[in-house]
């Protein structure tokens, strides 16, 4: 009885080793599910946070090269403002000072480089962007009043660059002439408004001195203070309207495209003709009940010059076929240059 006893005591351990051998694996296979499941969850999650990182700092690079870029722009748009400023700034030193630029383009290189210095340090304390510029050549062009300006420019922020050369069209209308004003400094009675010069007997004693006939013509002469382009084109529509044309353009000191007048930066030498396409405006005589005269070429590169050639009197804009007593309007023009060119070769 006793040896049945223990062998069925020994089954049921068996039996119960077997069962707990099951439970230990059903356990043990849960755990590593579980394990597995948790360690995906991690990898998925820490992938999840990777592509996420990298999106937000892919937007972050796309914003900051989109800043850098407008920031670039809105300081290339600045550069004609600059640099037509530096014009307009020497233009009324050379006023100011009645002294003539030695060299031009080299005075306007030094302007507009200071002012691009000071540009430059703006946009680094309000963008920590280092750009370097500088002002390297100003060119003629086919359009006497206007230069193209080209400036260097490098810039560092970052990882972000730019090192190119911007071009810039700048214009010299609405600036003021200083031609008349260098010529006649040494002789009495000019003077400007802040449109025209009223020359007084400073133009009459200039001519005078360069042995021009009947150069008391110009005796209170009048020419433009300002660089305005004449709206008439072609020029030879100034003598359309019995010359009412011709009369609308001194009245509003127009300027016109020349190859013998000087262009704006030579002008500012002092010169009234120059080796580049340039422009001229008349200078006015007083009106007059004179006829048949002949005087100084009324253009400006022809009267300020060393070699004046002689006009003929033109009488334009009579207001009546009657008025044969005057006072007239007139010019003093070349008959086979001035003439021909205004359309005034009839009157």
């Amino acid at each position: 009885m006793k040896i049945k006893y223990k062998n069925k005591k020994n089954k049921e351990n068996k039996n119960y080793r077997k069962n707990d051998f099951l439970y230990d694996e059903k356990a043990n296979f849960s755990i590593i599910i579980s394990g597995l499941l948790l360690i995906s969850f991690l990898l998925l999650s820490i992938i999840l946070l990777n592509t996420a990182i990298e999106e937000r700092e892919e937007n972050q690079e796309i914003i900051s090269t989109s800043q850098y870029q407008y920031i670039m722009k809105d300081y290339i748009r600045n550069l004609p403002l600059i640099e037509r400023e530096g014009l307009e700034e020497l233009s009324e030193e050379v006023i100011k000072n009645k002294r003539a630029c030695h060299d031009s383009k080299s005075d306007l290189k030094e302007l507009i480089d200071e002012k691009l210095r000071l540009k430059n340090q703006e946009y680094y304390d309000n963008y920590n962007i280092r750009i370097n510029s500088s002002l390297i050549a100003i060119e003629n062009t086919s359009n006497p009043f206007s230069y193209k300006f080209n400036t260097y420019i490098s810039s560092v922020k970052g990882d972000y660059s730019f090192d190119n050369v911007i071009s810039s069209d700048v214009d010299c209308i609405g600036l003021k002439d200083p031609v008349p004003l260098l010529f006649c400094k040494g002789y009495h009675g000019l003077s400007h408004n802040d449109t025209s010069y009223s020359y007084g007997d400073s133009l009459s004693e200039f001519l005078k001195r360069q042995g021009v006939e009947n150069y008391s013509c110009y005796i209170n002469a009048s020419s433009p203070f300002i660089v305005r382009k004449c709206l008439f084109d072609p020029y030879t529509h100034h003598g359309d309207d019995n010359g009412k044309i011709m009369k609308n353009c001194r009245d509003n000191g127009y300027y016109h495209e020349s190859r013998d007048g000087a262009c704006y930066l030579c002008r500012l030498e002092g010169k009234s003709g120059c080796e580049h396409y340039g422009f001229e405006t008349f200078i006015n005589p007083q009106r007059t009940n004179e006829t048949g005269l002949v005087s100084a070429c009324g253009s400006d590169h022809v009267i300020f010059s060393d070699d004046v050639y002689p006009g003929v009197e033109v009488i334009y804009n009579n207001e009546s076929s009657n008025d044969v007593d005057g006072p007239y309007e007139i010019l003093y023009l070349d008959p086979n240059g001035h003439k021909v060119k205004y359309g005034m070769s009839d009157f």
